[in-house]
């Protein structure tokens, strides 16, 4: 475990998590558009991404938001079959934003994050911030647990939800199985 105080936190973990290669688990109140096009990018390379974050009408979150809404909607394009249109690998839950403090980042089993920075540019960059970086696997591994009780907390509850988008969900509306998708995500990991 490593402990980071001050500003640039983002230096201790962001390299390393944006080259995932199995999966990324985000938990935070605001997300930068240039964080949301990243993951949208490791999710469209098959890497598993869970997003959980708020409905917070900041207008660079909303950015953010509107970059991870469009890609897990079939594009409109009349030329454009919802059966041909392949999503990225990625679950989005997106919480009322008087109920979400968390900020957590955890990734191919490798590392897991808790502490104070969003997942903005400020946040990682320029805010005076804390964060513990947990290597040890028993470490990671119980984060990565927080996270999934997270995610069933946070997208059950009805209270706090605002929108939860899933893979099931998705597969549905484009007339393909869950299988189906997982088997594809896996071919897209291979190359």
């Amino acid at each position: 475990m490593q402990s980071y105080v001050g500003r640039g936190v983002g230096a201790h973990f962001i390299n390393d998590l944006f080259m995932a290669e199995r999966y990324i688990y985000v938990v935070s109140r605001w997300i930068s558009p240039e964080y949301a096009e990243k993951l949208v990018s490791k999710a469209r390379e098959g890497v598993e991404v869970r997003v959980i974050t708020s409905n917070d009408k900041e207008k660079n979150h909303q950015k953010a938001l509107k970059i991870l809404l469009n890609a897990l909607r079939p594009p409109k394009l009349a030329f454009i079959r919802r059966k041909d249109w392949v999503p990225p690998n990625m679950e989005l839950g997106i919480i009322k934003e008087e109920y979400l403090h968390v900020k957590m980042y955890v990734f191919d089993d490798k590392a897991a994050i808790v502490g104070s920075a969003n997942f903005t540019y400020r946040g990682l960059w320029e805010n005076i911030e804390h964060i513990v970086l947990f290597n040890k696997p028993e470490d990671v591994e119980q984060i990565k647990k927080d996270f999934l009780t997270l995610w069933k907390l946070y997208t059950e509850e009805k209270q706090v939800v605002e929108e939860v988008i899933t893979l099931e969900d998705i597969a549905k509306k484009i007339g393909k199985t869950i299988h189906e998708l997982v088997s594809f995500f896996a071919k897209l990991r291979k190359r």
